[in-house]
């Protein structure tokens, strides 16, 4: 898999511009928001957690029409925060993907110069 750093990542226009905050691992495997609506899923990139060999990892999916598919894991995250994601409590943490969390989501945003 191929490991991608902040500074590249804040460098790409279309991959920021395309970061689908919203679509959390409970959302992209039943999509509807939490008011029970329909979300669209077929576009852009999700960010997430996942142990990979049992160490967090900020995951990038590309989200597809037919089949979405991981493209990469971030490197240079502090693992404070990733640990602060696994530790998640609520039904959003799903077939062992986390989502990002309060914390973490704005340290992304900041680092990516969103804020």
């Amino acid at each position: 898999m191929v490991l991608v750093s902040i500074d590249k990542l804040k460098n790409s226009k279309y991959f920021l511009e395309n970061i689908r905050w919203e679509v959390t691992p409970k959302i992209f495997l039943e999509p509807r928001s939490p008011s029970g609506e329909n979300v669209d899923t077929t576009h852009g990139y999700m960010l997430y957690v996942d142990l990979v060999k049992d160490k967090p990892t900020l995951v990038i999916m590309q989200l597809k029409d037919i089949m979405s598919k991981t493209v990469g894991y971030v490197a240079d995250v502090p693992g404070d925060l990733l640990k602060d994601a696994i530790n998640c409590t609520t039904n959003e943490c799903v077939s062992g993907m986390y989502p990002l969390g309060e914390k973490l989501e704005n340290w992304l945003k900041k680092e990516f110069g969103l804020n």
